[in-house]
């Protein structure tokens, strides 16, 4: 079987700067390669905004109506903990797709969130602690989500579900959370740790870290999914390539994405000559870069000004660049 596992794709990211098609390249890229899957799951933050424009949705949607046009051996068996009437017979035509919301597509409970827009459009089936089972080939499959909340209730709202493994099955729990060491920001620290989530489950993917990790827990196989393009730029992404996963019933791979940009990341010292190295360094990483788009140079200037000094000015530099790079400079 073909599990596809879209991490976090962050569609209507970067609007109004060079970096705003990234997102929508990608998302496109990994459904195309997808249209043998028999599966895609969607690790949540499939949208940048709570309510993002409707462009980027008609763009999400295009991208996803292909899914659904395509033959397939998946067969829905069973729903639970959600009404069977929220799901649109047209959203399990083709390949399903399954979804949880992140903390960037998230609304309040009372109001309807880009995600499930889609799912009322027949696009694709929205899970918060909810489970789907389907049939492949003889094999049951049960996707067990739990949409983001807020990371101070995380740990309550996931006990409270206590999802179990359904018998028979290959079970997938699906989340979008911080997990403990693996923390988006500091600033909301993770209610939930590697050692709180349930037992029982062959697969556990979580969103929200746009890195990727891979692990075993217990049982357990354990995917940080990281995400399909760059936004808030951490080092380890300058580490590793984007792309997706596929899983396969036993174990997972990843697969890269061709439409990226490639990140490089450098740390410099204040000196007399450094808007000249700096110039140097940037010209080096384009000159060697073979990406098909621009790349990201994400440069740290660190150290003390001496006393009477100015801090130095690079925008004629990142002016100079602007066509062959996206240069980023901290100081």
């Amino acid at each position: 079987m073909k599990i596809s596992i879209i991490p976090d794709a962050h569609c209507g990211y970067g609007h109004g700067t060079p970096r705003e098609g990234d997102p929508f390249l990608a998302f496109e890229e990994a459904i195309e390669k997808n249209l043998d899957a028999d599966l895609i799951l969607i690790t949540g933050d499939l949208f940048d905004s709570r309510i993002p424009k409707q462009e980027s949705i008609a763009q999400v949607a295009k991208s996803l109506v292909k899914v659904g046009n395509v033959p397939s051996a998946t067969q829905f068996i069973d729903l639970l903990g959600k009404d069977r009437n929220h799901i649109s017979p047209s959203s399990l035509r083709g390949i399903p797709v399954i979804a949880v919301h992140g903390n960037h597509d998230r609304r309040s409970k009372q109001m309807t969130n880009p995600v499930q827009v889609l799912e009322k459009a027949g696009l694709l089936v929205h899970l918060h602690c909810s489970t789907i089972v389907f049939e492949i080939r003889g094999k049951k499959i049960a996707i067990h989500g739990m949409s983001n909340v807020p990371e101070r209730y995380a740990k309550d709202v996931l006990y409270n579900w206590d999802p179990k493994p359904v018998a028979d099955a290959i079970n997938i729990l699906l989340l979008h959370q911080s997990i403990d060491p693996y923390i988006y920001s500091p600033l909301e620290p993770p209610s939930i740790k590697l050692e709180d989530l349930p037992g029982g489950f062959d697969l556990v993917i979580d969103g929200h870290i746009h890195w990727h990790d891979t692990r075993t827990l217990g049982g357990s196989l354990f995917l940080v999914a990281g995400s399909l393009s760059p936004t808030s730029i951490h080092k380890k992404e300058s580490e590793q390539r984007k792309g997706y996963h596929v899983y396969n019933g036993n174990t997972l791979e990843f697969k890269s994405i061709e439409n990226q940009r490639k990140i490089y990341w450098e740390t410099l010292y204040f000196n007399e000559n450094l808007k000249s190295e700096l110039e140097r360094k940037v010209s080096d990483i384009i000159s060697r870069d073979t990406g098909k788009l621009k790349p990201i140079i994400k440069i740290d200037v660190k150290g003390n000004l001496p006393k009477g000094v100015k801090r130095p000015i690079f925008s004629n530099i990142i002016n100079k660049y602007s066509g062959k790079a996206i240069l980023k400079i901290n100081r």
